[in-house]
């Protein structure tokens, strides 16, 4: 099939580019789909009847062809937030109104010690990671993951 060069400036284009000759923005002979690809990469082209050349126009035809629209990133946030509210139930976590999670289980400031005296830092930020509490001294994550657990 013949491919159609849409590019602005391009459209009555007449020459030669690459492998493919045109004439007034039509190829003059049908155009392997490898070299029509390629040039849909660089340049806005369609085939002669008017469908993509371009593989990425193609994904998007074909994925949206059942919707009538693009879903939003309000829609993507919003199955972000299924999402990870899944993991979190999973994990035995439930939601504060702030949107982090809460441990099921609430930790008293000796059990906290005791982590971080076995685990260190990196032991008190796994429990602090779902509560959204980030620190950088053992003392700070304590008080912060207690006050959160508090709230």
């Amino acid at each position: 099939m013949k491919l159609r060069l849409t590019q602005p400036g391009y459209e009555s284009f007449t020459g030669q580019m690459g492998t493919v000759f045109f004439e007034d923005g039509l190829s003059t002979a049908d155009v392997k789909p490898i070299d029509a690809v390629r040039m849909a990469a660089q340049f806005l082209c369609e085939w002669e009847d008017g469908s993509a050349a371009s593989v990425a126009q193609s994904i998007l035809d074909h994925a949206f062809a059942t919707t009538n629209s693009i879903p939003s990133a309000i829609n993507a946030d919003q199955a972000l937030a299924t999402q990870r509210a899944e993991a979190a139930q999973l994990a035995g976590h439930t939601h504060q109104p702030d949107g982090t999670a809460a441990p099921a289980h609430r930790y008293t400031e000796d059990e906290l010690s005791a982590i971080a005296d076995e685990r260190g830092i990196k032991g008190l930020r796994a429990i602090a990671e779902p509560l959204g509490v980030k620190g950088n001294s053992i003392s700070d994550m304590i008080r912060a993951i207690l006050g959160k657990q508090g709230a």
